[in-house]
């Protein structure tokens, strides 16, 4: 999961929108298991879409036929710990996650993606600059690796007559077009001396340094050295979350509970909203307070207003972080910190 792909899901608004969650085993391809339980999803969403007026035979016939596209282009495929499936009129995708799912049809009018901010907070995505004198070299890792990009752009190679300012130029304008496209935590890896006469400070504030020259080394020892980092970083970044909550109660910008943040999130308001885990619920959304149900299928049900509120969030350009079951049981499994 990545920063890029859950900003275009979080933009797309279609009627209906599905998303299938399912667990998988990781480094296989999908079995009987799986396939059991995405028929069951597929014949469940064809029941729940008979029965949406707004959604006529053929348009079902296409989600569905769509979905079972979706499991055959991926049937064959290596699985992740989890998968998410994304249909609607508009769009469909596969997004494949490195962390368990709540195995789950959500139909609504956007795509369900408060697993997917929790795969980001907890998996993610990371760039390793090595940068030397002579050599700049960019990877992307993950859990599992570190892939160097190797194509016309990277590795950067100093020329035989390249200045020090022309070096330090071009590096920059590379650096900072990989910054605007792929925005992702960075650590950088070099010797100090270099790293200061070849990166300007105001261009990318790392989470983490690894010392020494790396112009040559391995992918799987800069991995090793750079996973801690983003062990800790993730793990401040929940605490950090945590602790924004307890100033705002100070300054009075805090709040709390489904009913509140569903108003301030739809009113723009939160800047960071902070919601555990597993905590979901289905409701009606009435004028004037939220109507909890126990059946998230009938037209009309919202299936998690706690996906929506993050979707809600996101859209106004607020942060939404995932932590923990039991850290926010004084405060209803969910809080945030307002704008004003």
């Amino acid at each position: 999961m990545n920063r890029l792909l859950l900003d275009e899901l979080q933009g797309l608004r279609a009627h209906p929108s599905l998303t299938l969650l399912l667990n998988t085993t990781e480094g296989r391809p999908m079995g009987p298991v799986e396939h059991v339980t995405l028929s069951r999803m597929i014949d469940e969403a064809g029941d729940r879409l008979a029965a949406d007026p707004e959604v006529d035979a053929a348009l079902r016939t296409r989600l569905l036929d769509d979905i079972v596209t979706l499991v055959a282009e991926c049937h064959a495929d290596p699985a992740t710990t989890a998968i998410a499936l994304c249909v609607s009129p508009e769009h469909r995708s596969v997004v494949r996650l490195g962390t368990p799912v709540q195995e789950r049809l959500v139909i609504d009018e956007t795509f369900a993606t408060r697993d997917l901010v929790a795969d980001l907070n907890r998996t993610a995505t990371y760039r390793l600059l090595t940068v030397s004198d002579r050599r700049v070299r960019l990877l992307l890792g993950d859990p599992n690796r570190a892939v160097e990009a190797e194509n016309d752009e990277w590795p950067l190679v100093r020329g035989e007559d390249e200045s020090g300012v022309a070096w330090s130029r071009r590096v920059a304008a590379h650096v900072r077009t990989e910054l605007a496209d792929h925005p992702a935590p960075t650590i950088i890896a070099g010797v100090e001396r270099s790293v200061r006469s070849v990166l300007r400070r105001d261009l990318v504030t790392p989470i983490g340094m690894i010392p020494g020259n790396h112009d040559r080394t391995s992918w799987r020892d800069l991995h090793a050295a750079a996973w801690p980092i983003v062990l800790d970083w993730m793990s401040l970044d929940g605490e950090l979350a945590l602790a924004a909550l307890d100033e705002a109660r100070s300054t009075r910008r805090f709040t709390a509970g489904i009913d509140d943040i569903w108003r301030q999130a739809t009113a723009g308001r939160i800047s960071l909203l902070v919601v555990e885990s597993s905590y979901s619920l289905p409701v009606r959304v009435g004028p004037h307070h939220l109507e909890p149900v126990d059946d998230p299928r009938p037209p009309g049900v919202v299936d998690d207003i706690v996906d929506e509120a993050i979707e809600s969030v996101l859209r106004h350009g607020g942060r939404a972080v995932v932590v923990p079951d039991d850290r926010l049981a004084a405060h209803d499994r969910i809080a945030a910190v307002l704008r004003y």
